[in-house]
């Protein structure tokens, strides 16, 4: 059974209403096209009226009408949206009707309906369009949508951030999903997630092979960064950096080298000064001891001071980097402001800004998923603007995706 296709079973914690409801969906969506499916969906709940099954209109208006309505009726409208969904991604030649589903959304009516039911329906789904879960349907529209004939050199500066997120497979699972997706819905994400970061490592390993004279057969730039700036940045996170060691070598070493470590106040020391900041210090002397690398310093000895005096273990290393990404790319979680990381890109520049970040999740990748939050909270923030009017965001989305995919995708990148 493919990952997509979530809903072919009972939904666990689904009342006997919704999961009739569900079941009816399924059962029309084997039998339909996708023009057929989506006007039904239409006027279930988008126009509310002459829906043909009077039984299903029944449930919906039992659903809208419910004590709980004002909270659940989102999940379950967002539940319905997957159960097609979910099955049309299993189909290629169904892929076109995933957009078209979450545009009807867009457009809903304003005239009064007449009937009372209809009425209470359509203001639970105008709601629904104010919530997380359209939020993240909406960004799964950009993923499916026709892609756009955007390159480095032609870039469509006046389009918004958010028609991107296709080309940035590590923002997927915070700017798709929600904190109520259930299990089947963040394995549907995952599966997602691993396809486009299969395609773009296999893009950038062929682009990768071409430019070194391994392969004759001219293959396309497959990022928006410049080929220079790609060539530039596909050198710098695959080949020898600092020490004669490659990104991936360099945490295995110093890894293997804090285990002799004795307290965790002296990991923390050790941690900015020799493996975060030195790399850096050796291209651009000034961070040995400028603004940046004391208030880093001062940061690291004031976090979890509570643990100064233990030994380093995989909780407090965990615990360590996620606020450290924090600090670096957010400044603060609750009022992101990107202050450090943007003085950081026009100070130090992408690459090296993005090498320091590549640092930290190889040295633990159960920090990762911190890092993509991170970036997702930035993206999420900006997917309104128009690319030109944020650059930064751009270029450093492409340098994150060549660092992950190169140092983490197992494409074996050759030199």
């Amino acid at each position: 059974m493919n990952s997509f296709d979530s809903f072919d079973g009972w939904v666990e914690n689904a009342s006997p209403a919704e999961n009739f409801l569900y079941q009816h969906l399924r059962y029309h969506r084997s039998k339909e096209s996708e023009d057929a499916i989506i006007n039904r969906f239409f006027k279930l709940f988008i126009e509310a009226l002459n829906y043909p099954d009077p039984e299903v209109w029944q449930v919906v208006n039992r659903l809208a009408n419910a004590a709980e309505s004002d909270r659940q009726f989102k999940y379950t409208l967002n539940r319905c949206c997957y159960t097609l969904i979910n099955y049309w991604y299993s189909q290629p030649r169904c892929h076109a009707a995933i957009p078209r589903l979450i545009e009807l959304f867009e457009d809903l009516p304003t005239d009064d309906p007449g009937l009372a039911a209809s009425r209470r329906i359509r203001e639970l789904v105008a709601r629904f369009t104010q919530t997380d879960q359209y939020e993240a349907l909406s960004r799964l529209r950009q993923v499916f949508g026709e892609p756009d004939a955007d390159n480095a050199y032609n870039a469509q500066h006046h389009q918004p951030v958010g028609t991107l997120l296709r080309h940035y497979p590590f923002l997927y699972d915070h700017s798709l999903l929600t904190k109520d997706s259930d299990h089947e819905q963040k394995r549907s994400i995952q599966n997602l997630k691993q396809q486009a970061e299969q395609r773009l490592g296999i893009n950038l390993a062929r682009y990768n092979s071409y430019r070194l004279g391994h392969s004759r057969k001219p293959i396309e730039n497959p990022t928006r960064l410049s080929d220079q700036q790609l060539n530039q940045a596909l050198d710098h996170y695959t080949g020898k950096s600092y020490e004669a060691k490659s990104y991936k070598e360099f945490a295995s070493w110093f890894s293997t080298y804090s285990r002799s470590v004795k307290t965790f106040r002296e990991f923390k020391e050790e941690l900015v000064n020799d493996y975060l900041l030195l790399p850096i210090a050796a291209e651009i002397p000034k961070y040995r001891n400028n603004q940046f690398s004391r208030a880093l310093r001062e940061w690291a000895r004031a976090t979890l001071t509570d643990f100064d005096e233990q030994r380093l273990n995989s909780f407090t290393l965990v615990e360590l980097i996620r606020q450290l990404l924090i600090f670096l790319l957010l400044q603060n979680r609750r009022r992101p402001i990107f202050v450090i990381f943007r003085r950081l890109l026009e100070d130090m520049g992408y690459t090296l800004t993005t090498g320091l970040l590549l640092r930290i999740v190889l040295l633990c990748s159960a920090a990762r998923p911190a890092l993509e939050r991170c970036f997702s909270v930035m993206f999420n923030l900006h997917e309104t603007r128009q690319r030109g009017d944020v650059p930064w965001l751009v270029e450093s989305l492409e340098h994150t995706n060549i660092a992950l995919v190169t140092n983490f995708g197992g494409f074996g990148f050759c030199h």
